[in-house]
C-alpha cells in the first residue's frame, strides 16, 4: 500500500465538529498544534469509519498509522506533524497511539454491552484528546479530573446525536445493549423516523448517566491554571450541558439533534462568567 493511498475522503473539518477545535480563546500558536492533532486524528477516525472499507482493510491503514508514529522510517505527513509537535512540546505520542487503539476497536466491534464497555471505550476515543490538549499547556496533570469526564460526556453525546446514522450507515451501536435490554428495544427500532416510546427511556438513561459526567467535570472546571485553557475548556462544558438539554427535549431519530449559533453564542458568553 503506498503511503498516498492510506486515507480516505475527509467527512468534516474542524469548523463543523460539535464542540470548538482550538477556538480564539486559545493562543495562535496553540490552536496550530491542536489542529496538527486533530487532523491526525480526523484522518485516523474517517478510516475507521468507512462504510466502503472491509475490517481487515481498516485495520491494515490504521496499522499503517501506528508504524507511522512508532517507526522513523516510514513517513506520513500526518504522523510526522504530530510527531513534530510531540516532541517539541514534551507531550507523550502515547495520546495518539490510545486513539489508534479506539478506531482499530471501531473497525471491528459494532455493539457494547454495558455501560463499563462503553466507557472504557472512550477512555482511548475521547479521552487523549483532552489530555494532550493540558499536556500541550504545562497544565499539571491533576486536570485530567476535569478533562476525562468531559471528553467522555461529549463523545457519548456526539453517539445520541449519530445514532440513526451509525446504526444504518455502518451497523454500529454505542448505547449500551443493558439498556436497549431493560426496556425490550429492538435494534430496528433505529431506522424509524421518530423516537419510540421505549428507545426513549433507553436514551433517557444514556443521558442521566452522561450528566452525572457532566457534573463531575464541573466540579473540578476551577483547578485549570491557565486562564485562556481554562475559558476554553468552560466554553466546551457549556456546550455539552446545552446539548445534553437538547438531546432530553428533541428526537434524535428525527432530526439530528445540534446546537445553533445562537446556542453556541450564549455558551461563549458563559465562558467568562
Amino acid at each position: 500500500m503506498s503511503i498516498n493511498s492510506i486515507e480516505t475522503k475527509v467527512t468534516k473539518n474542524y469548523k463543523e465538529e460539535n464542540f470548538p477545535v482550538g477556538s480564539w480563546l486559545l493562543s495562535k500558536e496553540i490552536r496550530s498544534k491542536i489542529l496538527i492533532f486533530y487532523n491526525f486524528a480526523r484522518a485516523a477516525d474517517d478510516i475507521a469509519d468507512s462504510p466502503n472499507l472491509s475490517s481487515k482493510e481498516k485495520i491494515k491503514r490504521l496499522n499503517f498509522f501506528k508504524e507511522g508514529i512508532k517507526n522513523n522510517n516510514i513517513k506520513i505527513s500526518k504522523t510526522e506533524n504530530l510527531k513534530k509537535v510531540c516532541k517539541k512540546n514534551k507531550v507523550s505520542i502515547t495520546h495518539a497511539l490510545h486513539l489508534l487503539k479506539a478506531f482499530k476497536q471501531d473497525a471491528v466491534k459494532r455493539r457494547y454491552r454495558n455501560w463499563a464497555e462503553l466507557i472504557n471505550y472512550c477512555k482511548y476515543s475521547a479521552v487523549p484528546v483532552g489530555r494532550f490538549v493540558i499536556d500541550l499547556h504545562k497544565e499539571n496533570k491533576i486536570s485530567y479530573k476535569y478533562s476525562d469526564p468531559l471528553c467522555i460526556a461529549l463523545q457519548i453525546l456526539n453517539h445520541i446525536q449519530d445514532c440513526k446514522d451509525d446504526y444504518e450507515q455502518i451497523d454500529r451501536v454505542y448505547l449500551p445493549n443493558t439498556f436497549l435490554k431493560k426496556y425490550n428495544v429492538n435494534l430496528s427500532q433505529l431506522n424509524n423516523n421518530y423516537t419510540e416510546k421505549n428507545l426513549r427511556l433507553a436514551i433517557d438513561d444514556v443521558l442521566i448517566n452522561t450528566e452525572k459526567l457532566i457534573n463531575k467535570a464541573d466540579k473540578f472546571k476551577k483547578i485549570m491554571k491557565n486562564n485562556k485553557l481554562s475559558k476554553e475548556t468552560t466554553f466546551i462544558l457549556e456546550i455539552a450541558k446545552s446539548l445534553l438539554k437538547l438531546l432530553k427535549k428533541k428526537d434524535p431519530l428525527k432530526k439530528k439533534v445540534v446546537l445553533n449559533k445562537f446556542d453556541y453564542f450564549k455558551c461563549f458568553v458563559k465562558s467568562f462568567l
